[in-house]
């Protein structure tokens, strides 16, 4: 071990306020960015819940209007009033707006998915970081 004089010793001590400073600084940024970004999730995360539950009224709507359909042609078959035609030529416009909005259904709920998983994993990691710092 070396003898240091005083004015090594006042310069590193000059050195460690310095580095103290800037660390109380960087800590101070950070809890605003923490605090900032806390207020951006939530309002992410509520507008993600509000997807969600819009997606699935959307879905229960249409399953809904399946159940409408598939009850109309049961009657309608078992009636004798119409003809296999008929309820065809009936059914046709509706089909083809279900068809449009199983579509819809079908793309938005893949993109959901794939958005829902992608978060989720990097919402894993950044805990990962978080909670346990000392295994990276």
């Amino acid at each position: 071990m070396t003898t240091m004089n005083r004015t090594e010793i006042h310069a590193d001590h000059s050195h460690w306020q310095s580095d103290i400073q800037s660390w109380h600084e960087d800590l101070e940024a950070w809890r605003k960015q923490q605090a900032k970004l806390l207020v951006d999730f939530e309002v992410a995360l509520g507008a993600h819940v509000q997807s969600m539950k819009e997606h699935l009224e959307a879905i229960e709507r249409h399953e809904e209007v399946v159940r409408c359909h598939e009850r109309f042609i049961a009657e309608r078959e078992q009636s004798s009033r119409s003809g296999p035609g008929e309820i065809e030529a009936r059914m046709a416009k509706a089909h083809e707006k279900g068809l449009a909005t199983h579509e819809e259904l079908r793309r938005t709920h893949q993109r959901m998915k794939g958005d829902h998983h992608e978060a989720m994993a990097k919402l894993m990691v950044v805990l990962q970081i978080l909670a346990h710092p000392e295994e990276r």
